[in-house]
């Protein structure tokens, strides 16, 4: 089993996989260089500097904050509560529509007011195994999305076509399951991430030989962002987005 480090050496490996020096990075980031430099020497971040990073590194902060192991902020937690089948209608309309109408539909959703009350994520356990594996890491970034085990099959399956069964997801989770190059490719689908910079987090080794995962496509991509902006909501408004999404200009 592989043990995962530090948020040092994860950010580390993002920065030299994308050959990005610490300086560019603390430019794009508008952040000074020596809080740069004492991150990846191994100080902790402070959370203001993850929110920064994240943008200029284009990863959600909610993802970046799972790296540094950190709780996640009240606006970037999902949440929660019976919402599964909800969030996998609106994926499943969203891919449906033509990019204006996802465009619309994304911006119809970032006008919904979020959730008033957060609760546990629909078919996750109460207490997720620690997070000292690159499949724990991978299924908390996922559950950002408030999505648990089940959750994560359904998308899973309408984002990249391919069907597991949810308890490999709790597998994944646990550290009993394998991470293939196959099943990272499809977590990073639904984080809307590049394969090859998930695999280079994680420590994962790619065969030499291993060809290039294929990108998704342009549908699938706004969908996969567009659970970015659901985990925030509620089943009614959920519920709302979805009547939005089944009213808008079809392909």
């Amino acid at each position: 089993m592989i043990e995962l480090p530090g948020f040092a050496v994860l950010l580390a490996r993002l920065l030299d996989h994308r050959g990005l020096a610490p300086a560019d990075l603390a430019r794009r980031a508008e952040a000074a260089e020596p809080e740069v430099a004492a991150v990846l020497a191994g100080a902790a971040p402070e959370p203001a500097l993850l929110r920064r990073l994240a943008p200029a590194l284009g990863l959600d902060p909610a993802d970046l904050f799972e790296f540094a192991a950190f709780p996640l902020p009240e606006d970037l937690a999902p949440a929660g509560g019976m919402a599964t089948t909800s969030i996998t209608g609106v994926v499943r309309l969203a891919l449906a529509l033509p990019p204006a109408s996802r465009a619309e539909l994304r911006a119809g959703v970032a006008g919904l007011p979020s959730a008033k009350n957060r609760g546990r994520i629909e078919g996750l356990p109460a207490a997720l195994p620690d997070r000292h594996t690159p499949g724990n890491l991978l299924m908390r970034m996922v559950a950002t999305r408030n999505l648990g085990w089940n959750g994560t099959a359904k998308v899973v399956q309408l984002l990249t076509g391919r069907s597991r069964m949810a308890t490999v997801y709790g597998r994944i989770a646990s550290g009993e399951a394998e991470l293939t190059p196959e099943l990272v490719a499809d977590l990073a689908t639904v984080l809307a991430l590049p394969a090859a910079d998930l695999a280079a987090v994680l420590g994962l080794p790619v065969p030499a030989d291993a060809p290039a995962a294929p990108a998704p496509g342009e549908a699938v991509t706004d969908a996969a962002l567009l659970l970015r902006d659901l985990r925030r909501l509620g089943v009614e408004q959920l519920r709302e987005a979805e009547d939005l999404a089944r009213v808008l200009p079809p392909a």
